[in-house]
């Protein structure tokens, strides 16, 4: 019985082949593939890809990350250590403020994850906000603070081990990384680009003292 959905927003075949197309083609274990397309907000797609996953587990991931072979059994040992988790990801903020990245060290929890990877149970009754947050930013941290504040599950970034990185991605310069996320967004655009400063105003007042990365 396959326990994972793999789910994302389908926007660039060029992307999609260079790094999530690339990971899942050597992706370990049994799981299930949906995507949407890019006409609809990330936080309308995402509401989408909860109610047609037909698995335990649902990833929500963008095109450009890439991921090692043994990422299911780094997730599913994450599980093992926190059942009753909220969300899971690869990088998120704790309550302190401090940055936590998905390593080799051990499982952080933290206040809210970063929206390139995360992982979800379908089951939930949580739905990402596409009212307040319907365009491209903090849909995923909204997410996990209602997870937390809400219904009282905490949310954790993934216990990442050791191994060999996938062929595409330079092993020597990212030694322990084991999830990268490739964007050049930031790069290009900044970090508060469109209407980020907006969004994050409705962030702060929905769940105040909120911490993000």
């Amino acid at each position: 019985m396959k326990h994972f959905t793999l789910g994302y927003i389908a926007h660039s075949p060029q992307i999609h082949s260079r790094y999530l197309g690339y990971s899942l083609q050597r992706l370990h274990g049994e799981f299930e593939v949906i995507h949407t397309t890019d006409e609809k907000f990330p936080a309308n797609n995402y509401n989408d890809m909860l109610e047609r996953c037909s698995t335990e587990f649902l990833i929500l991931t963008h095109q450009d990350v890439s991921f090692p072979p043994d990422m299911l059994t780094a997730i599913q040992r994450t599980i093992d250590f926190a059942p009753d988790f909220g969300v899971l990801g690869m990088v998120g903020a704790d309550a302190g403020g401090t940055h936590r990245w998905s390593t080799l060290a051990g499982v952080y929890e933290v206040d809210t994850l970063d929206c390139c990877f995360i992982v979800v149970k379908a089951a939930t009754a949580a739905r990402f906000d596409n009212v307040r947050f319907g365009e491209f930013h903090l849909y995923v941290e909204d997410y996990c603070a209602q997870m937390n504040r809400v219904h009282g599950k905490y949310n954790y970034t993934i216990h990442i081990d050791s191994g060999e990185l996938p062929d595409a991605i330079h092993a020597d310069s990212f030694p322990l990384v084991k999830l990268l996320h490739h964007s050049a967004t930031v790069s290009q655009r900044g970090y508060c680009w469109g209407r980020y400063p907006e969004f994050r105003l409705a962030l702060d007042a929905k769940w105040p003292g909120i911490k993000t990365t």
